[in-house]
């Protein structure tokens, strides 16, 4: 195998991988490790640099989701922020809540 002919298996895989993502399917973590396995070997077989492979990832996520992976990572965290939950309701004993 020659570094075209794996990047163009990783390039497959990971688009099939977020195609899904997309759809709403969440990826089995068996997946996820195998492409992360697979990802590996070719960097320990020279093949392709740890740069290159993260390059290659963000620029399919572009295309597939239309941004880059860090900037949904932080839209994704910014939706849990504002969602807070005034408890102090419940600081008052059960008993005395329902007496009211």
């Amino acid at each position: 195998m020659n570094k075209e002919d794996f990047l163009n298996e990783v390039e497959r895989r990971l688009s099939k991988m977020f195609y899904a993502s997309k759809e709403g399917y969440k990826n089995s973590t068996v997946d996820k490790h195998r492409l992360e396995g697979f990802m590996q070997a070719g960097v320990f077989l020279g093949l392709v640099s740890n740069k290159e492979l993260s390059v290659l990832m963000d620029a399919i996520h572009h295309s597939v989701f239309g941004i880059s992976i860090k900037e949904r990572r932080d839209s994704k965290s910014d939706s849990w922020k504002n969602d807070t939950i005034d408890y102090s309701v419940y600081d008052q004993p059960t008993y005395e809540r329902n007496q009211q």
